[in-house]
């Protein structure tokens, strides 16, 4: 569907933001705007900004913002479209245009064979498994606990050792040679193909939708060979966008309200033979974006359930930042300093032993300090100071004198500091924030990416602001200046231009739906940047031509001091190759107007 500008713009106009938010969040009010725990980051404390006055909403630590159906859209992970449609139900509003759109799912004629073939091949596979030399791969299964069921359910399977044998079959189901290839199963021995799983027990792996794209296959027999063989990345298999059962975990989850990520396949199932299905393994790779939005559909609580030794504790908390920095909500499975993961807990101690394990969840707090004091991955000063910073949001928030004490303790054992150096700190931190009115000053003072502007930043800023609220401001920047020196307003001032030519109105959250919905490099810096803005309180109201004037004097003389020879190279420094050739050429623009030059 094209996007309709005209049916945001009447969406928008029915909705109110600080409605839509409370829909999935608790919102406070404190002045004149709202305020929310941001759920795109791991937010203690309210840092998200609603204001009701503009439509638009920005969290200020990890700079997630927008309109209401930036939202919804983010906050759900779904379509643009579809957010509309959410934002337009929640606002009680109706429109002809918002109903009855369905995308046809494309055709795509590279992919079905590919999608036949597999199925073909699992099912060979299946059939395998049953011969008289498959009775070797299902002495392995049992001995590994898989009965029929699981070895169904998953549809569990054995390669094989006439490699070629399994070549033909797939010939005589009408696949061509170059499908076999294309599957990532086929490997060339003597001018010939052969199945490269061949004599190995097989693990088929599922899409979304539940359709085998590829294959996991163990060795049976001690060799030189990997004891686990994946299918290679093809067109339909890609290791990074695919959690194992997550085809079947999907609906499990939403029901339960939660998911556990496991390390592996035996994980997955010794969780299954318990009754819980709502179960997925990592495959042994990082967790992608992919993950995350496939995560984030569910929209329920993720449970991390990694090995209890140091690799699997590592990856855990690899796993956990990476959660907390996409604002998913998790917990994680305590493993109290056992090293068994859950196939072993299950086969060694028993279903209750695994139950017990799986329910005793901790906070990532709590994960983090307990990590730090028993592996002290900490080597330097300033890694214990960061650690240290990185806690004092969470200890500020803490109410409970005991759970505040217990912290600071696994806090100072992580660091190797004194308790009271910590509290003391604390205290320092509470006195600050209480004399500044502030509860966050200290600690956000120390946040890399709050910008420290300079004199010409802050008059092109004040400037950009004036042109977001007035248009006089755009034709006086059009006509007078040289465009911005400062890269990401030079790309919003070129935004507005263009947004003022095509508009009446300079309308906050229908100029943040526009630019969602353009081609912009970046546009989601752009936004984030754009919505800051907007919600400053600092400006002067008053708009005249020697306010401009000003500016643009200043805004001048700050960048004739940058373009002299002293100040080229550190003007250069950091910037990309097409950044350093526009800052040369103004250089030498602006040396040839000093020397008279043409």
């Amino acid at each position: 569907m094209a996007f309709d500008e005209t049916l945001t713009q009447d969406v928008l106009k029915h909705a109110n933001i600080v409605n839509v938010v409370k829909a999935f969040l608790e919102v406070t009010k404190k002045g004149k705007n709202y305020f929310a725990k941001c759920p795109f980051h791991d937010d203690n404390n309210p840092s998200l900004v609603i204001s009701e006055e503009k439509q638009i909403f920005r969290c200020f630590v990890c700079g997630t913002s927008g309109n209401a159906v930036t939202f919804v859209r983010k906050y759900l992970n779904i379509p643009y479209f579809d957010a509309l449609k959410k934002v337009a139900e929640l606002s009680d509003y109706h429109d002809p245009r918002l109903e009855g759109v369905v995308k046809a799912k494309p055709v795509d004629p590279r992919r079905d064979p590919l999608i036949k073939c597999l199925k073909d091949l699992t099912l060979y596979y299946e059939f395998a498994l049953n011969t008289e030399e498959g009775k070797i791969g299902l002495k392995y299964f049992e001995d590994r606990h898989l009965d029929a069921q699981i070895r169904e359910k998953y549809h569990l399977g054995y390669a094989l050792k006439d490699g070629k044998a399994t070549v033909k079959f797939l010939e005589q189901k009408g696949h061509s040679l170059k499908t076999i290839e294309d599957i990532g199963i086929a490997s060339i021995h003597n001018g010939e193909s052969s199945d490269r799983n061949q004599g190995r027990v097989i693990f088929p792996i599922c899409n979304a939708d539940g359709e085998v794209v590829g294959f996991s296959a163990r060795r049976l027999v001690e060799s030189q060979e990997s004891k686990y063989i994946n299918s290679p990345e093809t067109y339909v298999f890609n290791k990074s966008s695919i959690l194992y059962n997550y085809h079947i975990a999907k609906e499990k989850a939403r029901s339960a309200g939660y998911i556990y990520i496991t390390e592996g396949f035996m994980d997955v199932f010794a969780l299954g033979k318990i009754g819980i299905d709502a179960a997925v393994a990592t495959m042994g790779t990082a967790l992608t974006k992919e993950h995350i939005h496939l995560l984030k559909m569910l929209n329920v609580e993720v449970r991390l359930c990694l090995d209890g030794d140091l690799p699997g504790q590592k990856a855990m908390m690899e796993i956990s930042k990476t959660l907390s920095q996409a604002g998913v909500n998790y917990r994680i499975v305590d493993n109290q300093g056992s090293s068994k993961d859950p196939d072993e807990i299950l086969n060694q101690d028993g279903p209750d032993a695994l139950r017990a394990y799986l329910n005793n969840l901790i906070s990532k707090v709590d994960f983090t300090l307990n990590f730090y004091g028993k592996t002290n991955p900490l080597q330097t000063i300033e890694q214990k100071k960061g650690l240290v910073k990185e806690f004092i949001p969470i200890l500020l928030a803490t109410k409970s004198s005991l759970e505040l004490d217990s912290y600071i303790i696994k806090l100072a054992r992580a660091t190797g500091f004194e308790v009271d150096s910590i509290r003391n700190l604390l205290g320092r931190v509470r006195v600050a924030e209480k004399n500044s009115g502030n509860a966050d000053k200290v600690i956000r003072d120390y946040h890399p990416e709050r910008k420290v502007l300079r004199k010409l930043e802050n008059a092109e800023r004040e400037m950009l602001y004036q042109m977001l609220h007035k248009k006089e401001a755009i034709v006086f920047y059009e006509e007078k200046t040289d465009g911005f020196y400062t890269p990401m307003y030079r790309h919003i001032a070129d935004f507005l231009l263009n947004y003022s030519q095509e508009h009446e109105k300079l309308v906050p959250d229908e100029m943040i739906s526009s630019l969602e919905e353009s081609n912009y490099d970046g546009k989601d810096e752009l936004v984030s940047d754009l919505t800051e803005l907007m919600m400053e309180n600092t400006h002067p109201n008053h708009l005249d031509d020697k306010f401009l004037n000003d500016l643009l004097n200043t805004m001048n003389d700050e960048r004739n001091k940058i373009f002299n020879d002293d100040m080229l190279k550190s003007s250069l420094e950091g910037k990309d190759p097409l950044e350093q050739a526009r800052i040369l050429a103004e250089f030498n623009k602006r040396k040839m107007k000093k020397t008279g030059g043409n």
